[in-house]
């Protein structure tokens, strides 16, 4: 019998640290390194086998490079790795740009929302989703760019996502440390990727149940975003390993938190099982509830996403978005990806040339999950 397989797409920040706890874990797992530069995938897959063999775990780890842009290569390889679970962690936006590379464009992103990078976010993942449909169906997809809003699109285009990664699960990863809680069981959080970060009204904040009881956990979650968000990011990779392991039959049953199960918005409570995500909401909160109320959440971050993947831009959002391209849609459907993304494209070669405008105020926090292809 082969042992389970997961192929990890991606050599940045999050994925690095997926790989390494991955290959951590302490049973048999064959993981697979696909970039479209082999030799950081080389690199990450090797990191990856110095890990397993310093805490004398099972788990294999090995390299490939990939071409996302050719369908053909991209067919043969992963018909070759033929992995359980696929984990895209590569976009073609970085939050770390903000940091790194600060433009009219960083700039935009910042006062329009996060969400206006969703066409951005979903291209390589729908490419790696249309890829394991036409070869290896079998294949679960697993996305942490974005989930929260990707997802539902990806959904909406009948490309099957299983789940998402981070976000919400750091959160609830930090939490359960703060609480000394053994496990997540007790815990049960409902929180969009906008909850990253402080809402401006504290009636949008996440909400939380421990032991079934409502619970106000305001304080923990302002302490944690405060903490430094390359040690967040590497938490919530961190956290990734048991739900997937499980996912793929090598681990127990997981109690925990995921975004954007089965292409739903936002994120939730799940059990994790072999080839299955269930929610475990609360008491008293139906799963249409709970739909909805993180529907909403998703104007926090500029762009609300409706189960059927539908994206409404916030009028703020929509305004920033015009000044720069003045008939830009306000609402667009999930068949609309294509064009948008390319547009997208075309105005951030255009604003990245132009320095950042002068403050007019505070800018939130980047995204915690950064992602390199």
């Amino acid at each position: 019998m082969t042992q389970p397989s997961i192929a990890v797409a991606g050599t940045g920040a999050f994925a690095g640290a997926l790989v390494r706890a991955l290959a951590r874990h302490p049973q048999p797992l064959s993981l697979h390194v696909l970039s479209s530069d082999a030799r950081r995938a080389a690199d990450l897959a090797e990191l990856g086998r110095d890990h397993a063999a310093l805490t004398g775990a099972p788990p294999t780890c090995t390299a490939h490079r990939v071409n996302i842009g050719h369908p053909g290569e991209l067919d043969r390889l992963l018909a070759k790795v033929r992995a359980d679970a696929l984990v895209v962690c590569t976009s073609e936006h970085s939050p770390a740009e903000r940091t790194t590379a600060p433009s009219a464009w960083t700039a935009l992103l910042a006062e329009a929302g996060f969400g206006l990078t969703l066409p951005l976010q979903a291209t390589h993942v729908l490419r790696y989703g249309q890829a394991c449909r036409r070869v290896t169906p079998d294949t679960m997809l697993v996305n942490a760019c974005f989930p929260d809003a990707v997802n539902p699109v990806l959904a909406a285009l009948g490309t099957p996502v299983t789940c998402g990664l981070g976000n919400v699960a750091t959160l609830a990863a930090v939490l359960a440390a703060r609480l000394d809680l053994v496990g997540q069981r007790p815990l049960q959080l409902l929180a969009h990727h906008a909850h990253l970060h402080t809402p401006a009204s504290p009636a949008d904040e996440a909400r939380a149940w421990l032991d079934g009881e409502g619970t106000d956990l305001t304080r923990h979650l302002a302490s944690l975003r405060r903490r430094d968000r390359a040690h967040l990011n590497e938490v919530g990779a961190a956290a990734a390993a048991a739900p997937l392991a499980a996912l793929v039959g090598a681990g127990p049953t997981h109690h925990g938190h995921l975004p954007a199960p089965a292409g739903l918005p936002g994120g939730y409570p799940v059990t994790v099982r072999h080839r299955r995500v269930d929610l475990r909401l609360p008491p008293g909160v139906t799963r249409s509830e709970a739909i909805a109320w993180n529907t909403e959440r998703g104007r926090l971050d500029g762009a609300a996403v409706d189960s059927d993947g539908t994206v409404r831009l916030e009028e703020p959002a929509l305004a920033a978005l015009r000044r720069h391209w003045p008939d830009a849609p306000g609402q667009w459907s999930a068949t609309d990806l294509t064009w948008l993304r390319d547009d997208l494209l075309r105005l951030r070669d255009r604003l990245r040339s132009l320095p950042v405008p002068a403050p007019a105020g505070p800018s939130p926090e980047p995204s915690l999950q950064g992602v390199a292809p």
